[in-house]
């Protein structure tokens, strides 16, 4: 059943529920209705009642009451006179009610003696001077009529005649003595019918409601749900690959603007899906226009497939620049180099002669430029070089320290900045020691010039699954989300005086040992640089 319900429409669940709801409201609303009903039914029979004993026991004269022996003689004008009264209580009261007189007297085995009673008893066999065994009902109330000389009544009670209402009202002598009491009986037989019409009418009244409640609920259901049956239809159209979907709206309801807003995805995965046809075309593979149905994920994965495609052209076009880049450094870097140590030889000759001091500013800063020249070169000739040199096992902590130590004087002399290193694990990693060392030390050098009115440098060592991190921290310039996707390109530089070839050839040492470069940074706050350098790893003997 459980399962049943969980698969129903979400409108037949909300349906059921709410008619189920509505349900226990009405039932219970019926039932409590029903119950008043029944409760002040049984008071009215009973002040009823004990309104006609009380009534009938004042025109009983005390004198007609006798002792049984003589109420034996028919002949008696009181008997007459009783009996006639007792037969009017019927005639002129309700013909559901009965009336006796009882002596006061109480017999053995909760046993009371009936002078006379109406007509009504005939059937029973129970008129007139017998012995009546009573119940704990009757004979309770029998005895507070009697003893309290009050009107009294008994709740609804069953004995060998059926189910009634019995009240007693004492009739005294003129000494205020307790002769004979008036009992006065309702048949309960007319409670029940009457709770039976109750009944019924409130079953007739409560399927008549609960089929007006599932009329409207249904109705009202229905346009509430409208757009949400569009949405379920639409994302079943956009599932089967039909992008343009078009879902009506309505109202300005929340409901309806939701439509409106799929609308608008709708439109937006179309235009996307067309690009993505078309990209597919340039790159040689099925359109997906071609296709007649077109599954959402069937889509996704082909989207995905030409993401790879693109990401892997970006690297082939990168590895493309890089292999010309290190073939025309490696074609033009020797060509240079060559001219540019005879003139740096006889530079430094004329540097030792005597001559003055202006001469000899202007040969030292030939000298400085042909030495920073020189230094491009040899970046070049890096870019040329087909591999890493030997890898070998580096201690991380202490090339960390080295690194440091090598820095801390140029970062006291260059700038107002202060260095700050941390080693939070113990590693060993797998790479070529000097140009790592080259790597860091111009990492660090970067982070130096970027702090232009002094700082805070770092660099922690820490492992980070199956790599050795060396994390280095500046509080300098920053950069923008353009100027990282830049970064390491040929020939693009932050520096004034910069080529942008030293961190391009950090990126390509990094790349060689099996391992990658992370830039992250905040414009204004500063970069951080993650070198992960493959650990070294053991292998099995």
């Amino acid at each position: 059943m459980k399962l049943n319900v969980k698969n129903l429409p979400l409108f037949k669940k909300i349906l059921m529920f709410s008619f189920m709801i509505t349900t226990v409201v009405v039932v219970s609303t019926m039932g409590t209705s029903f119950y008043l009903q029944s409760k002040q039914l049984k008071t009215q029979m009973a002040d009823k009642v004990e309104g006609v004993a009380g009534i009938w026991s004042s025109t009983v004269d005390p004198d007609d009451i006798r002792s049984a022996d003589e109420f034996r003689d028919e002949s008696n004008p009181s008997i007459r006179r009783l009996e006639k009264l007792l037969t009017m209580v019927g005639d002129k009261s309700a013909s559901f009610l009965g009336a006796y007189v009882i002596l006061p007297e109480e017999y053995p085995n909760q046993k009371v003696y009936i002078l006379s009673a109406s007509d009504i008893y005939q059937e029973y066999s129970f008129n007139s001077l017998m012995f009546y065994d009573a119940g704990e009902e009757f004979i309770s109330a029998f005895r507070n009529s009697r003893e309290k000389k009050m009107i009294t009544s008994t709740d609804v009670f069953t004995d060998q005649y059926g189910s009634w209402i019995s009240s007693f009202a004492p009739i005294t002598d003129n000494s205020g003595n307790v002769v004979a009491i008036l009992g006065i009986d309702a048949k309960a037989s007319i409670i029940k019918e009457n709770q039976m019409e109750i009944l019924m009418l409130l079953l007739l009244e409560m399927a008549a409601i609960l089929a007006v409640v599932y009329v409207i609920l249904h109705w009202g259901l229905s346009k509430v749900m409208k757009p949400v049956d569009d949405l379920f239809f639409g994302i079943k159209e956009i599932s089967s690959g039909n992008f343009t979907v078009k879902l009506p709206v309505h109202d300005q309801s929340e409901l309806s603007l939701l439509s409106e807003k799929f609308n608008e995805m709708a439109s937006q995965l179309s235009q996307l899906f067309e690009r993505v046809s078309a990209a597919s075309k340039q790159l040689g593979q099925t359109s997906l226009e071609d296709k007649e149905s077109l599954l959402l994920e069937e889509a996704i994965n082909t989207m995905e497939d030409i993401f790879e495609r693109t990401k892997l052209q970006q690297e082939l076009q990168r590895a493309e620049k890089m292999n010309a880049i290190g073939q025309l450094a490696a074609s033009v870097a020797h060509e240079i180099r060559n001219p540019m140590t005879v003139v740096k030889g006889f530079l430094q000759i004329f540097l030792s002669k005597e001559m003055s001091e202006e001469d000899h500013m202007y040969l030292k800063l030939m000298i400085e430029e042909l030495n920073r020249a020189e230094t491009i070169i040899n970046d070049y000739l890096s870019l040329a070089k087909p591999d890493v040199g030997k890898l070998v096992i580096i201690d991380g902590s202490d090339m960390l320290e080295q690194v440091m130590d090598l820095m801390s004087s140029y970062a006291m002399m260059s700038k107002n900045i202060s260095l700050h290193s941390e080693i939070k694990d113990q590693v060993k990693i797998r790479g070529s020691k000097s140009e790592l060392k080259q790597v860091l030390i111009n990492i660090l050098k970067n982070g130096i010039e970027a702090m232009g009115d002094g700082g805070k440098l770092s660099m922690t060592l820490e492992k980070k699954g199956e790599f050795g991190v060396f994390i280095i921290e500046d509080t300098g310039i920053g950069m923008t989300s353009e100027e990282l996707s830049r970064l390491g390109t040929p020939f693009y530089s932050l520096k004034e005086r910069g080529t942008g070839m030293g961190l391009m050839v950090c990126y390509q040492i990094v790349e060689r040992m099996k391992g990658q470069i992370k830039v992250s940074s905040i414009k204004g706050e500063g970069t951080t640089f993650e070198i992960m350098v493959p650990l070294f790893t053991e292998s099995p003997e």
